[in-house]
């Protein structure tokens, strides 16, 4: 746990290496495991923590599904404009609807967004993130494709892990940050507890494994 950092991989078929331009940018931003920077990519300076293969996995999965896209925490946008860009870039018209309990934190992501060009088709909402599914599910969204990180705490993640058959579409994916953290099993960090709740709240007839790429956890709807 949190020792060795799975490569990426891919999960749909395409050919070469990456899947274009700004995918192979991502795998030269950093090496093996380190925290990448696309601050001269996207044109702007944006604060985050992704490992090369969390960002690598994110922009893919947001590039080939071909329904809409929830984000549940997104700090300063990092994540949010890989989102974007692959969704920019698949030519698919698909929106992304970004969530995080922070004010300050939703303007931050705006305000990358609207810096590097990409804001377009991406709805940002304040809310925490349970309370937002569930306002979600009540209006009948699906997404096909959720990103996970909101919350390091068992709790959060657990809830919108019992709440997310109501907003997977058929065949959707989920990927959970920081599931693959040395923190989930130290006895002394009472913060994370990330790979305990998706284990508890994730119904295995549900939910497929299928794979740790860095420091994230891939999991896709069964149906």
């Amino acid at each position: 746990m949190g020792k060795q950092f799975p490569p990426y991989k891919p999960t749909f078929t395409f050919a070469g290496e990456y899947i274009d331009d700004f995918h192979k940018s991502i795998g030269a931003s950093a090496k093996e495991s380190s925290l990448i920077s696309l601050d001269a990519v996207l044109g702007t300076a944006i604060k985050g923590w992704l490992r090369r293969a969390d960002a690598l996995k994110l922009y893919e999965i947001a590039y080939f599904v071909h329904g809409d896209i929830l984000e549940l925490g997104s700090y300063h946008g990092l994540s949010t404009c890989i989102l974007s860009k692959a969704n920019l870039n698949s030519g698919a018209a698909k929106s992304i609807h970004s969530v995080d309990l922070s004010s300050e934190n939703c303007a931050k992501t705006m305000e990358s967004l609207e810096a590097a060009g990409l804001n377009r088709g991406v709805e940002i909402t304040c809310s925490e993130a349970a309370a937002a599914v569930r306002r979600l599910a009540e209006n009948a969204s699906q997404f096909q494709f959720v990103f996970i990180d909101h919350s390091h705490s068992y709790l959060p993640v657990y809830e919108v892990c019992q709440l997310l058959p109501q907003v997977v579409s058929r065949g959707g994916f989920c990927l959970f940050h920081d599931f693959n953290d040395r923190r989930n099993e130290d006895p002394n960090e009472r913060e994370y507890g990330v790979y305990r709740a998706v284990l508890d709240g994730l119904k295995p007839e549900q939910f497929e494994f299928y794979g740790v790429y860095g420091c994230t956890a891939l999991y896709r709807e069964r149906s």
